[in-house]
């Protein structure tokens, strides 16, 4: 109604009448266009789409109609379906890319006493992943600074990220941070992070999962080139687990971190 007063038309003016004089797309045409563009997303989108099977065949079929229309479009682009550049597969649930426990390990059990848990760690380490190189990962954020630290038994990092930014993106971030600074090329890796809801992302990956999950999933995607196994263990926040304290306190020191040493990841 609004168009048509604007316009001076009066209210019986055709919808297509009027779409055609305010130089507006018709509602067909809309449709057509917006249905081309989803079909052409999901062809990107590649065996993560639902429009494929869990066998990575096609699952739906387009009529003839569709199959003319897909065609013309391509041919007005001068283009084809080959030339679709498809997003790289990384969701967990089709590449055994790397291995995550939320609650494989007695140690993970938050009814055991804190001296109890610590034993079990240690045990755990020493028989499952005693030729692993150990990453600790944490995130602090208070009402003026929010930091990520990473440490290892051969370095350490601590940077003061931007504000704005949740702990759940401070926790990604900061096994992101420590896939590129402390890793060593050619040995497994084990990343222990106290960030349950950050793993169980990561674990249950899909296209609509939070971009910084997307991010750490295609940096562990990209690292499992240059190490043979990599593994991310969960773990109980304050239970003296020393790699956790010391990723803890290096953490919460980030609010001494020189300005020039701060990173912004948002």
């Amino acid at each position: 109604m609004a168009l048509r007063v604007a316009l001076g038309l009066p209210k019986w003016t055709p919808n297509m009448v009027l779409m055609k004089i305010a130089g507006q797309e018709v509602l067909s045409e809309k449709i057509k266009r917006l249905a081309a563009q989803f079909f052409i997303r999901q062809l990107a989108n590649g065996t993560q789409s639902p429009i494929y099977d869990k066998n990575c065949r096609p699952s739906i079929k387009l009529i003839k109609k569709d199959e003319v229309l897909m065609a013309n479009l391509f041919a007005d682009l001068d283009n084809s379906t080959d030339h679709i550049i498809a997003f790289p597969d990384t969701l967990f649930s089709r590449n055994n890319v790397c291995e995550i426990h939320l609650s494989d390990f007695n140690f993970q059990n938050k009814a055991h006493p804190v001296f109890l848990i610590k034993d079990l760690f240690e045990e755990a380490v020493s028989k499952e992943f005693y030729d692993y190189h150990i990453i600790a990962t944490d995130a602090s954020k208070s009402h003026s600074f929010t930091s990520i630290a990473g440490i290892s038994n051969l370095q350490s990092f601590v940077y003061r990220i931007h504000l704005i930014n949740s702990i759940f993106t401070a926790e990604a971030l900061a096994i992101c941070q420590a896939l590129d600074e402390l890793s060593v090329p050619d040995k497994n890796l084990l990343l222990l992070t106290d960030s349950y809801s950050v793993l169980q992302a990561l674990k249950c990956l899909t296209l609509k999962s939070p971009k910084v999950i997307h991010r750490l999933a295609g940096k562990i995607f990209v690292r499992k080139n240059f190490n043979q196994k990599i593994c991310l263990v969960w773990t109980l926040g304050h239970p003296l687990i020393h790699w956790n304290e010391k990723a803890d306190l290096l953490a919460k020191n980030g609010h001494g971190v020189p300005p020039i040493n701060r990173v912004d990841c948002f």
